[in-house]
């Protein structure tokens, strides 16, 4: 009955590591830092994780943990609400329908689709935040914060495949 009950709670654990990642390093986004540059410019790691996890394990990162993350970033930061939400579901959608263009490619390649992808979903958050305010917003932070966030791409999948290869066996799952 024991060794039952650790099968179980081992595959509940390694089914939920790609959300558990995924908060964590949403989480460490909004640690506070004081340098004046970086006050309002965040990477969003949710996107990093999303785009890493819907290539590597689909099966493990659904629609239900995109919609958890979004209302998790709304909860931790300052944005308009619902507008993070709607651009994890963009890229949640964006990578759903090109993930078959991604499979057995380089790194490279895949840091490439990341860059283009984000950018859109970026792009439309920042639409709706504009539309939100009633003008268009300056462009500057969400560039710089794409642009940390796609040189931070390269680390963060790393971390994110070690925990896939280490912690995520396919054995009962």
């Amino acid at each position: 009955m024991s060794d039952e009950f650790d099968e179980k709670v081992t595959t509940y654990f390694q089914k939920s590591l790609p959300l558990l990642s995924s908060i964590f390093f949403m989480l460490l986004a909004f640690i506070p830092l004081n340098f004046n540059l970086f006050y309002n410019v965040r990477p969003d790691f949710g996107l990093m994780c999303i785009y890493f996890w819907m290539l590597h394990r689909p099966d493990l990162f659904g629609l239900g943990t995109i919609i958890l993350m979004g209302f998790i970033s709304m909860a931790i930061s300052s944005a308009v609400a619902g507008s993070s939400l709607l651009c994890y579901l963009c890229m949640y959608v964006l990578v759903y329908n090109t993930q078959k263009l991604f499979n057995a490619k380089s790194f490279v390649v895949i840091w490439y689709g990341f860059m283009a992808l984000s950018l859109l979903s970026m792009l439309i958050k920042w639409l709706i935040v504009s539309i939100y305010y009633n003008q268009f917003l300056p462009l500057s932070m969400l560039m710089l914060s794409y642009l940390i966030g796609v040189v931070l791409y390269p680390l963060i999948s790393t971390v994110l495949a070690f925990i896939q290869n280490r912690f995520i066996q396919d054995d009962g799952l």
